[in-house]
C-alpha cells in the first residue's frame, strides 16, 4: 500500500511541474504580436475541435536560400512589423512578417521553426502552433481563410506560444 502511495504521489508531482513549466512559458516577458493567418476547421474526435491554422510564415522568402533538403532542419526566422495591419474589434494591431532567417538567433524577434519538404519538394516551415483548440461553442471555431489573426509571443528557447485568435473585421 505504501508503494502505492509513493506511485500515486510521483505521477501527481510529475504532472503539477509539467502544468507549471507549460503555463510559465506563456509568461515570459517578450512583447506580444500578430500573426495573419489561413485556417481551415477539422474536427478530431479524440482530440476536440481545433483550428488548424498556416501562416504567412510557414513559407518565408528569406529562408528559401539556407534551407536544405534535410527533414527537420532548425532556422531561426526573424519577425519584424513591415507596416501591415489588421483591423479588429480592439483597434487595429500590428501584422508581423518574416524579415529574415538565420541558423542562429540574432537581435531582435527570432522565432524557431522546424523545415520540412513535402513529396514534391515544395518548402515548409512550422513553429509549433499550427493547431489551436477551442470550445465546441466558441464562434472562432468556423474560422474561414484570413478571417483572423493569431496573437503570439516568444516563449523559452524562441518557440512561439499561440496565445488566441482573434477575430478580423471589416474596415
Amino acid at each position: 500500500m505504501n508503494k502505492l502511495k509513493i506511485a500515486l504521489g510521483l505521477q501527481l508531482l510529475f504532472f503539477a511541474a509539467w502544468g507549471g513549466w507549460l503555463l510559465s512559458s506563456r509568461n515570459t516577458d517578450s512583447p506580444v504580436f500578430y500573426l495573419e493567418t489561413a485556417p481551415v476547421d477539422p474536427r478530431d474526435w479524440l482530440s476536440g475541435t481545433y483550428v488548424a491554422l498556416s501562416y504567412a510564415i510557414n513559407t518565408p522568402e528569406p529562408c528559401r536560400g539556407l534551407a536544405r533538403h534535410d527533414a527537420g532542419l532548425q532556422l531561426y526566422v526573424k519577425l519584424e512589423d513591415k507596416g501591415r495591419t489588421a483591423q479588429t474589434a480592439a483597434g487595429p494591431v500590428k501584422i508581423y512578417e518574416a524579415a529574415a532567417c538565420a541558423e542562429t538567433p540574432g537581435e531582435g524577434q527570432w522565432a524557431k521553426a522546424y523545415v520540412n519538404f513535402s513529396f514534391r519538394g515544395l518548402f515548409r516551415a512550422t513553429y509549433g502552433i499550427e493547431r489551436f483548440y477551442l470550445n465546441e461553442n466558441n464562434p472562432l471555431k468556423d474560422a474561414r481563410s484570413g478571417s483572423v489573426v493569431a496573437k503570439v509571443k516568444l516563449g523559452r528557447a524562441n518557440k512561439l506560444v499561440l496565445l488566441d485568435l482573434v477575430a478580423i473585421t471589416a474596415p
